[in-house]
């Protein structure tokens, strides 16, 4: 997987751009990035814009060790809302999976959306 990371100040919020195959070490990777930007700070939030992510190689194993990505860095991400943008119905259906994997372990909130503008009223409210 590809990524391209952006910060919007003005919001405090982090997007990831993805593209191109995903494995869970990409995920993983994703998020160590964002980590060490200089704008991290816990709690912060990210959306994850996955339009042009190709999830055709991945297993339901997959989606769970992804969810495992995620939580092992529960000290990181506590209070944070992650989004997801999800617009083909695979790719909608591996993201549900991903928080039913994910919603009894993390310290932080999710939602998956199939589009941008509904993910980023969500990532943009406040509380």
């Amino acid at each position: 997987m590809d990524f391209e990371i952006s910060f919007v100040k003005e919001k405090g919020y982090f997007i990831i751009k993805t593209s191109g195959d995903t494995t869970p070490d990409d995920v993983e990777a994703s998020l160590k990035h964002v980590f060490n930007s200089p704008y991290w700070s816990t709690g912060t939030h990210i959306l994850y814009d996955n339009r042009l992510e190709n999830l055709d190689n991945l297993s339901g194993d997959d989606v769970q060790k992804i969810s495992l990505k995620f939580t092992q860095f529960n000290d990181k991400l506590e209070n944070s809302k992650i989004s997801l943008v999800m617009p083909k119905d695979v790719a909608f259906g591996l993201a549900r999976m991903w928080e039913f994997y994910t919603e009894n372990t993390a310290t932080f909130r999710t939602n998956v959306f199939r589009s941008m503008d509904n993910a980023l009223k969500w990532i943009e409210e406040i509380g």
